[in-house]
């Protein structure tokens, strides 16, 4: 989809780091004739060092505890536990993280799980937000005829912020699919790129000592 919106214009820059689903991807892209693509398998480490503040947009398929495909896969229902919705949470996190590195100031970055956990959704994007303070959340738009679109609830999460209220979740009983969470970032003045510009600017009288020199 996001190749196909591009339409051959610019660079798809697509990440799993799953050996086996990259290559699938790989697959998948090919028969659809997308060229102006690059898939990797890569650590949101490696690719946070390689690409500063590259990127325009990015979107962040989390994963995630799967609670939004229980009716669709029993293998997620089996899977499922206290437990792994902390380590999804975890990592889900650390994946943000390396991705706002990556994005460039003025970007946006959409962050989105197939879960109704509010530990990987509002309280992930909670912890984002008061760890880089460069982020606002964006209130997207209603899409006339879907139904499905729900407010975040800030009150399932502790301390929970009124802007929480601005990402969405999809609800399986409003519209024929899974359970959905999506929330849309915009990357504003303030980035480490940019401190560290301002920080090593020559000051303004420069030229006149050069000129006296």
């Amino acid at each position: 989809e996001l190749g196909a919106r591009l339409q051959g214009r610019g660079l798809l820059f697509s990440n799993d780091i799953s050996n086996s689903r990259a290559r699938a991807l790989l697959k998948n892209l090919e028969l659809f004739g997308i060229s102006n693509v690059c898939v990797a398998s890569e650590t949101p480490q490696k690719l946070r060092a390689a690409y500063p503040e590259y990127f325009d947009k990015i979107l962040v398929d989390a994963p995630c505890s799967g609670e939004g495909m229980f009716r669709k896969e029993e293998e997620a229902r089996e899977q499922w536990s206290l437990n792994q919705v902390s380590v999804c949470a975890a990592r889900q996190k650390e994946i943000l993280d390396n991705a706002a590195g990556m994005l460039k100031v003025g970007g946006r970055l959409v962050y989105s799980t197939c879960t109704f956990s509010p530990e990987e959704n509002e309280g992930t994007i909670q912890t984002f937000l008061d760890s880089h303070p460069e982020f606002v959340l964006e209130k997207t738009q209603s899409i006339p005829g879907f139904s499905c679109f729900g407010q975040g609830r800030p009150e399932w999460v502790a301390d929970g912020k009124s802007q929480l209220s601005h990402t969405v979740r999809i609800w399986p009983h409003r519209t024929r699919g899974e359970g959905h969470f999506l929330a849309l970032l915009r990357k504003e003045e303030g980035s480490l790129k940019e401190k560290r510009k301002k920080a090593f600017q020559a000051p303004r009288l420069l030229p006149e000592v050069l000129k006296v020199w």
